[in-house]
């Protein structure tokens, strides 16, 4: 695959989604859930924050 096929915007818009809606979601689970209230979820969304 060439650079030119590569950088278009089309692949450009995939990568954001790709990359950009896994954080979303982790942020509105985050924020929304009572996750947070118990010490064994908390520590599951901060691990999973830190390997994302």
């Amino acid at each position: 695959m060439t650079k030119e096929k590569l950088l278009t915007r089309r692949w450009n818009n995939l990568l954001t989604l790709g990359l950009g809606l896994p954080a979303l979601v982790y942020i509105i689970v985050g924020l929304s859930s009572s996750a947070l209230l118990s010490q064994g979820g908390f520590i599951g969304l901060m691990l999973v924050g830190a390997v994302y």
